[in-house]
């Protein structure tokens, strides 16, 4: 398989061996290490490694290991961090503040891409865990346009996985082997962005001591990832759709056009269509990003997936620190499930980081989760908002349909102010099978969902 071949680790300079062997160290991928690079290249040429990083190259470095790449039948590269590069075709280069569980995804994406793996039609969803309808449509979507090079636009609130949906398309698009660039540009200051993206010639402005390349550039044949896109300032926005339109820009402080072959994917938790309403953002841009929209759910819209991510976040940090793996008691998940999750599958993450570390025992209890979540609970309770059954540990069907049906029944009675015809139009059923409902279940104005 080719996810479990070797993945050679090469360090020259700069960065410890010891720090990307620690990136690397708890995935399911099978490392090796080298020293020095006279170490590295010295090995058999048939090791059949499934991908090689490097970090913080010597131009010797550099030669050496374009002899070493094309001893080891070509395997992709991966650059971490700056330095000279090898004239190497199957380059990806990845900044030097890259997380671990980035540089073990760029590794496998490599391998598997290599080896043919993922070119079945097989989408590769890594990352993205559910099975709720909001999420599976996410993914149908995601995997109709990564064969293309169609414009996408993914919106969302804040925490509900937008960047991990651009990487999946990357990742299972015919640019998987090119570099996915990401910026985002609501963390830097206007007038740095554009310099960022495009790149600068010596001398432009102060402190341009050297020309340097933008974002544009270094995604050149790969894909672009814009962040926040909704930050964007109204004249940047004008360069912006030029170099979507064109495929091609000035550096700043330059006369020459760039060309590039990028595929554009951007994102935000904005409303854009209401941005361009106040004219605050560009109409002719917003459409040119919105070719294909993908919309990611709030999580509390995808109740059903809560025990999913929680149990995959558990595992996730059980593999990277080593800790044993936590269980979640029933009390505790439908509380979790029944909390809106205002930050989503970000805080989620966070909240089930936070049991690991400070949760005595091997069961998150219910008394261990946040005070605002059993309140919030409360709350809905009183409200007729149906609670979350484990299934796993068994449940009356019957009874639990019941109760559904007499929250859901209740909820609209309320809404309506108890005027039966207004409440089956909400329910969307006849009048008379509510009242029949309502005689069976033996509901009163005075009652409320206190039964669910």
């Amino acid at each position: 398989m080719a996810d479990t071949r070797m993945i050679k680790v090469l360090i020259s300079g700069g960065l410890e061996s010891s720090l990307l062997m620690g990136m690397l160290s708890n995935c399911d991928l099978k490392i090796e290490s080298a020293p020095d690079m006279t170490a590295a290249t010295e090995v058999p040429g048939d090791s059949g490694y499934g991908a090689v990083v490097a970090s913080h190259l010597s131009e010797g470095d550099a030669s050496a290991l374009s002899g070493f790449l094309k001893r080891c039948g070509e395997p992709p590269l991966i650059l971490v961090g700056k330095g000279p590069a090898p004239d190497y075709a199957d380059t990806l280069h990845l900044d030097e503040g890259i997380s671990a569980d980035e540089l073990v995804d760029a590794c496998r994406s490599m391998a598997l891409a290599a080896s043919g793996a993922g070119a079945d039609g097989v989408f590769d969803s890594r990352g993205l865990v559910g099975q709720s309808e909001g999420i599976r449509r996410v993914l149908n979507v995601a995997n109709k346009v990564a064969s293309t090079d169609s414009t996408v636009l993914i919106t969302g609130e804040s925490g509900t996985g937008k960047e991990l949906i651009a990487r999946a398309v990357h990742r299972n698009s015919p640019r998987r082997n090119a570099p996915l660039v990401v910026i985002n540009c609501g963390a830097i200051p206007g007038e740095l962005l554009e310099s960022e993206l495009f790149g600068h010639e010596k001398g432009a402005f102060t402190g341009a001591h050297r020309a340097r390349p933008g974002r544009f550039e270094l995604a050149d044949g790969g894909t672009i990832f814009l962040d926040e896109i909704g930050d964007m300032s109204p004249d940047l926005q004008v360069k912006l759709l030029r170099a979507i339109q064109e495929k091609c820009f000035e550096r700043v402080g330059a006369t020459r056009s760039i060309h590039v072959d990028i595929r554009i994917i951007s994102a935000t938790n904005k409303d854009l269509a209401l941005a361009v309403e106040q004219k605050r953002f560009r109409e002719d841009l917003y459409y040119r990003l919105n070719v294909i929209p993908v919309i990611m759910p709030p999580l509390r819209e995808r109740r059903s997936d809560i025990p999913l991510l929680a149990e995959h976040f558990m595992e996730k940090l059980a593999r990277r620190t080593g800790m044993e793996k936590k269980q979640f008691s029933p009390e505790a998940m439908t509380t979790m499930t029944a909390y809106d999750w205002p930050g989503n599958v970000r805080e989620l993450e966070n909240l089930v980081e936070r049991f690991s570390v400070l949760v005595d025992g091997n069961t998150v209890e219910k008394e261990d989760l946040p005070d605002h979540f059993s309140s919030e609970l409360a709350g809905d309770t009183a409200q007729g908002v149906p609670l979350y059954c484990d299934v796993r540990h068994g449940v009356n069907f019957q009874e639990s349909v019941e109760q559904h049906q007499k929250s859901l029944i209740l909820q609209a009675l309320n809404e309506s102010n108890w005027v039966k015809a207004k409440a089956a139009e909400l329910l969307n059923m006849k009048r008379t099978t509510l009242v029949e409902k309502i005689k069976k279940m033996k509901l009163e104005e005075s009652s409320t969902s206190s039964a669910v």
